[in-house]
């Protein structure tokens, strides 16, 4: 289903505040605003300012490249309206959003993005009205994901939930890529999404005195707070402040950039473990509010981890995809072999990250066990795979068949396993119960009196994915 997501809101100040600032503080006539130092990232910029390697995903209404703040900055894109590669914004909103994640520094311009050496990859969702299909931003995080992005930002809301995106998040988390996300402008602690997914990195925003702002949504499903009012590039070549958790998303996914810069190997786990560890304290989010220099400290640089997952129905003719949990861009060689598995005996099934169920396999469980160099192998598995229903002891009835008295149903056994069980008792109408008719379709039968004479027997027909099976139990004596 195609649905829509609302745009959060981005207020376009003409003047932005000041305040302290302490480390690396860039050449930049906004440079020293208070947002940089709220989130402490001038003691971040004394570890890394980001590398040319992290790419930033700015899923909005496209980033203006000829921007001279973002000179250098953006790399190649797509529009997922026009279908074509020119992602060029024609609103303003991203190219603002842009500007916070990955602004140049040092050249006497504006201000400096969080990752002010990262590279921006602009995808257009966002139409003219500042709306986007939810269907269209789930492919917009496939295909950064798929095109090497680090992060991808996503500063948009709405409060309708769509597997699809919900789907495209968690591929990106199973890739080792964050999706950071818009907690929302209405005050409220009505869920919001993207921002409310379970694998999303929520941002709501604070203002000057460190506390959420009132705009601000809030709950337990924000993760995160941050600065609200960031200098930023504006449409069209000027300057000013993006605020709102529109300008509170990017600033956390500039500090990712930062993070992956130094920790290419992280997981996307590791990497919101170490943005919540390290967080201070603040209410109406979970973690607490950003601070960039801690969250740099608390992840260190970890080697190469594993953490495979596989996405898939393990039914015969579906394919399996198995994940890493390793960023593409880290260049870590990660090698893939899947088994099939009875008990604790395995064998050899195929060495891809991939892999189609055969009909062979009904029964065992399939295990994909990962390796790379410098990290240990890890495997996932998943269930039996079933076949389709076969029954192995048949039905039966428990209870005496007379007037008035309960007979209860037993299944019997069966292999598949079966996912639904259908049935049926039925009143036999001659001695061999071969022409019978159905009285019940309940777990159990109590016996009438037109069933007086008669033998009564019962049908469970199981099921499953892959198809249907029908077993009948002994007939009861003749009822008395």
């Amino acid at each position: 289903m195609l649905l829509r997501a609302l745009a959060a809101a981005l207020v376009l100040a003409a003047s932005v505040g000041t305040g302290g600032a302490r480390a690396v503080v860039p050449a930049d006539p906004l440079a020293t605003s208070w947002t940089f130092a709220a989130a402490n990232l001038p003691a971040a910029w004394d570890l890394t300012t980001g590398s040319e390697d992290v790419v930033v995903a700015i899923v909005d209404s496209g980033v203006e490249a000829a921007h001279p703040d973002l000179a250098g900055a953006v790399g190649p894109g797509h529009d997922f309206l026009d279908q074509d590669a020119d992602a060029a914004d024609v609103n303003g909103h991203g190219t603002a959003v842009a500007g916070i994640a990955a602004a140049r520094a040092n050249n006497g311009l504006g201000a400096a993005g969080a990752c002010w050496e990262c590279r921006l990859m602009p995808l257009r969702v966002l139409r003219p009205d500042g709306f986007a299909q939810l269907s269209t931003i789930a492919g917009a995080i496939d295909y950064a994901v798929a095109n090497g992005a680090a992060v991808v930002n996503v500063s948009l809301y709405g409060e309708s939930r769509n597997g699809a995106v919900e789907a495209a998040v968690r591929r990106a988390h199973r890739s080792g890529v964050p999706v950071v996300a818009a907690a929302g402008n209405d005050g409220g602690t009505t869920p919001e999404y993207p921002a409310a997914h379970p694998e999303t990195i929520s941002v709501g925003a604070t203002d000057e005195s460190g506390r959420l702002a009132d705009y601000s949504s809030r709950g337990e499903w924000v993760k995160l707070g941050a600065p609200g009012c960031t200098p930023t590039t504006l449409l069209g070549g000027g300057y000013g402040a993006g605020c709102g958790t529109s300008g509170a998303a990017p600033l956390v996914s500039g500090v990712i950039g930062l993070l992956r810069a130094r920790a290419p190997f992280a997981t996307a786990l590791q990497i919101e473990d170490a943005l919540a560890g390290s967080a201070r304290r603040m209410a109406g989010v979970r973690f607490g509010a950003l601070d960039a220099f801690a969250a740099l400290q608390r992840l260190g640089t970890p080697g190469p981890t594993l953490e495979p997952t596989i996405e898939g129905a393990a039914l015969p003719g579906r394919t399996l995809t198995a994940y890493s949990g390793s960023w593409a861009g880290a260049g870590l060689e990660v090698s893939y072999r899947w088994e099939r598995c009875r008990g604790e005996s395995c064998t050899a099934a195929a060495d891809a990250r991939t892999y189609v169920v055969q009909p062979g396999d009904g029964g065992s469980r399939l295990r994909v066990t990962l390796t790379a160099p410098g990290a240990e192998p890890a495997s996932a598995a998943t269930g039996a795979v079933p076949t389709r229903p076969a029954v192995r002891a048949a039905p039966s009835i428990a209870g005496a068949p007379r007037v008035g008295a309960t007979l209860r149903a037993r299944v019997g056994a069966w292999s598949g396993p079966p996912s639904a069980f259908e049935i049926r008792w039925r009143r036999c109408l001659d001695a061999a119960c071969r022409s019978t008719t159905t009285v019940g379709r309940a777990g159990t039968y109590r016996v009438r009196p037109a069933d007086r004479g008669r033998r009564l027997l019962l049908e469970v027909t199981a099921a499953n994915e892959l198809g249907r099976a029908t077993a009948a139990s002994r007939p009861t004596a003749r009822v008395r």
